[in-house]
Formats: structure tokens, C-alpha cells, sequence
């Protein structure tokens, strides 16, 4: 329910009515994990899902007799047949139907937190409704993760468009302000024209956030990258040639970089993909980034064994 706020609340704003399917039980192998929501409104718009398209139609009539006045209610779905619905891959899955409508003004205030990409965390009960004693189900979404795009270049255009489909809130920072405008990074939570290393140091990092120098300015790449790496970012690449790599590294030492840091430096940024496009490239950074944050391989999974959704 949390991961869809954002249209919980325009449609609540609209006056709709809203019934959520929520994941609230994973047993074996299921594409989403608990917390996946699927919502329908009584225009019968939908928005979110539970699976890969298994069983969603099923839980968007499910919605609909909620909305019709119908009882909250769960339903469990395994690998199903012809008849029944279930999923391909042989998981079972528990999804809680209720109204939006359950819930209390101090549930909503979490729905707004996460709205707002604040952290949040709500418990249901069996209604549908907020509890703190025995909840079938507690949600929990984080602050979305950052990835701060520094040089406002095509490949930058690329990797904001994507990372925001991603789920990141995608800061694009250069000091000129000829090329860091709204109009060309659409996608961009902010755009920044100044000194990126300034922006970057006066702020703190965690782990999950990413920072992509895609800059071919020395001068000022340069110091944005010793603030990144000392910043806290899990994650800090920068683009550019092998010879363009080596430049930089003799440039991050003379600005006093240890050998520490520099080795955290993911140069030439990217996976080997083989695109050269700044959309192909922007993948390649993205897919990097997330084998990153999830301490995975990148290898291919026909490649590895074991489950494919940790």
C-alpha cells in the first residue's frame, strides 16, 4: 500500500473511492515481494500490481466487490490451473482486499509520509484497518534513494529519465546554467547549477544513494568526486576513457585522495554492455548501480543458481 501512496493520495484528493490489494504473505518463489499493492478506484482506473500479471485481474474484480460494499477480505493464490488463477512460477502469495476508506487519520498520515518520499511505516489487521497489536501484515518504505547526476549531458539526460523510472529522486547538478535547466531534465527531482563538489559535501549519504560524474571537466569533476567518496555514497562512478580514469586518479591524489577511496571509485563507470548510446549507457551505469546496492554479481542469472528474488 505504502509503495503506491503517491496515488492513494491524488486520488483521495479527487474524492475516489479506493479499494488496495496488498501482499502481505510470500511462501517460495513470487516476482513481488510483501508490501507490492494493487490499487482500483470507482472510475475503475488501476494502478500498481502484486505479481507479473498472474493474478491481477482476478484481484481487480476482488477490488470492485469491496467497492460494490463487500467485507474486506484475503485471498491465496499458488500455481492455480486452467480454471483458477495462481502463478507461473510456483510461489504461494496471501493479498489482504480492503477500502482505503478503514483507514484512521494516523494510517493516512503514514500514507502522506510515504507520499512524500519520507520514511513511513503502517500496520493492518485483517480489515484492512491500522492496528498495533497483531497485524497480519507491517509495511515499511524508506526515503527514496538518491542518485545525483553531475553534468547535465545527454548521457546524464539518459540516466535521470531512467533512474527516475527507477525509483530514485534524481538530483542533476553543473555550473552552467546554460545546459542545468528543468526543460531538459524533466525527470529530475532537482537541477542545480553551481559547484557540484560544495552541493555535494554540504549534504550526507548513505549507502544506498549513488553519485555519477558524467562531466569531461577535470576542474570541477574532480573535486566532485572526492567529496562523493568521502560523502558516504555507496555507490560513485565517473565516466570517461581508461586514459580519462588515469588522469583523474593522479588528480584525486594530488588533491590528497588515499588509495583507499580511489579504489571505491567505479571508473570507467558502468557494466560491459557493449551500447554506446546515451540511452544503452545510461542502462549500463543504472544496472552497475543496483548490482552495487544489492551486493550481487551482475553476473547472468541463467549463469547462477539459487532463489532469484533474495
Amino acid at each position: 500500500m505504502l509503495q503506491i501512496a503517491a496515488t492513494l493520495r491524488a486520488w483521495a484528493a479527487e474524492g475516489r473511492r479506493v479499494a488496495v490489494a496488498t501482499l502481505i504473505a510470500v511462501d517460495g518463489s513470487a516476482p513481488r515481494t510483501i508490501g507490492a499493492a494493487l490499487a482500483v478506484d470507482d472510475t475503475g482506473r488501476v494502478a500498481g500490481s502484486v505479481s507479473g500479471g498472474c493474478v491481477e485481474a482476478d484481484l481487480v474484480a476482488e477490488c470492485e466487490q469491496v467497492l460494490a460494499g463487500g467485507p474486506a477480505r484475503r485471498r491465496r493464490y499458488g500455481t492455480g490451473d486452467w480454471l483458477e488463477p495462481g502463478l507461473m512460477c510456483g510461489g504461494t502469495v496471501e493479498v489482504l482486499i480492503s477500502d482505503v476508506a478503514a483507514l484512521d487519520d494516523a494510517a493516512w498520515h503514514q500514507v502522506e509520509r510515504a507520499a512524500a518520499g519520507l520514511d513511513a511505516t503502517l500496520s493492518l489487521d485483517a480489515e484492512g484497518r491500522a492496528c498495533a497489536d497483531d497485524p497480519v501484515v507491517t509495511l515499511s518504505v524508506r526515503r527514496p534513494r538518491h542518485l545525483v547526476v553531475v553534468g547535465a549531458v545527454e548521457f546524464g539526460a539518459a540516466l535521470c529519465a531512467l533512474g527516475a523510472r527507477a525509483g530514485f529522486a534524481v538530483t542533476v547538478l553543473d555550473h552552467r546554467a546554460t545546459f542545468a535547466t528543468k526543460e531538459r531534465f524533466t525527470d529530475a527531482t532537482a537541477v542545480v547549477v553551481g559547484p557540484p563538489a560544495t552541493w555535494i559535501a554540504e549534504r550526507g549519504w548513505v549507502a544506498d544513494d549513488a553519485i555519477c560524474i558524467l562531466g569531461h571537466d577535470l576542474g570541477h569533476d574532480t573535486p566532485a568526486i572526492l567529496a562523493a567518496l568521502r560523502g558516504g555514497a555507496g555507490y560513485v562512478g565517473a565516466m570517461g576513457s581508461r586514459a580519462t580514469h588515469e588522469r583523474r586518479v593522479e588528480a584525486l591524489r594530488d588533491l590528497g585522495a588515499s588509495t583507499a577511496e580511489i579504489t571505491r571509485l567505479r571508473s570507467p563507470i558502468g557494466l560491459d554492455l557493449g551500447g554506446s548510446t546515451p540511452e544503452h549507457t545510461a542502462v549500463a551505469i543504472l544496472a552497475e548501480i543496483l548490482a552495487v546496492q544489492h551486493g550481487t554479481t551482475a553476473r547472468p542469472l541463467s549463469a547462477t543458481d539459487g532463489p532469484l528474488h533474495r
